[in-house]
């Protein structure tokens, strides 16, 4: 979302998306603010304004169509699917994930189109509703890239290690925090290299690819994330999602 010649703005603005209230920053003389559609949204219309000093500076209308995704069935051996019914330690890793990727750093850390993060073969795409061993679907959150173990994996764009540490289903885990609401995900690796607060630049080695946490083989589960919602991380890597 952005704002255009609005020097004269009475206050910080904000955008309300369906109901839900957005920051916006300034910068080079745009206000502007990243918002996540989640995949779960109904088809159709959603009404969208932007505030400032409690008035609407403009109003507009958001359509959102058919994702198309694609439905699939996995089935685990054992040794993984048992993960699934452990439900405190599931509870504590979305808590403790949740709780990073719920941060706003208001200042913007990379610049210009992301990169993908290694090399491999896509074996999953984002969105994907899977179900694992005949149980209900839910949307795959991320890009699978799948290649050998110990393939690097690098820092898709610039940011701050949010998280380095092993998680239960995720496995060994980092998250970017790319400022702007913006953060990315790197999982399942076999090791990392960075640490948590330190700075990656955009093509920093950050790990190793692995098959640790639920997995059926070695791969990275890519993920972008904006405002709390997974959104689809190849479309960062289509050009610059600049203010």
């Amino acid at each position: 979302m952005r704002l255009r010649n609005a020097s004269e703005v009475p206050g910080d603005p904000a955008v309300v998306l369906a109901g839900v209230s957005y920051p916006m920053l300034a910068e080079a003389g745009v206000w502007y603010a990243y918002i996540g559609l989640p995949t779960w949204y109904t088809i159709g219309g959603y009404p969208l304004d932007v505030y400032a000093g409690g008035l609407v500076l403009v109003s507009g209308w958001l359509e959102v169509s058919d994702g198309g995704f694609a439905f699939e069935s996995i089935t685990l051996p054992p040794d993984s699917s048992d993960l699934l019914l452990d439900q405190a330690r599931i509870d504590e890793e979305r808590q403790r994930v949740n709780g990073i990727i719920a941060g706003f750093t208001p200042e913007r850390y990379w610049s210009g189109a992301w990169i993908t993060p290694t090399a491999g073969v896509v074996s999953d795409q984002f969105g994907t509703q899977r179900s694992i061993n005949g149980g209900a679907y839910y949307p795959h959150t991320g890009l699978d890239i799948a290649n050998d173990e110990g393939t690097p994996i690098y820092a898709a764009a610039s940011g701050v290690v949010a998280l380095a540490e092993e998680l239960f289903l995720y496995g060994n885990a980092v998250i970017l925090d790319h400022g702007a609401g913006v953060f990315s995900g790197y999982n399942h690796m076999t090791s990392l290299v960075v640490s948590a607060g330190s700075f990656a630049a955009q093509g920093d080695l950050i790990g190793y690819m692995g098959a640790t946490g639920l997995v059926t083989g070695p791969h990275v589960h890519w993920e972008a994330v904006v405002q709390g919602v997974r959104v689809d991380p190849s479309l960062w890597t289509q050009g610059g999602v600049e203010p």
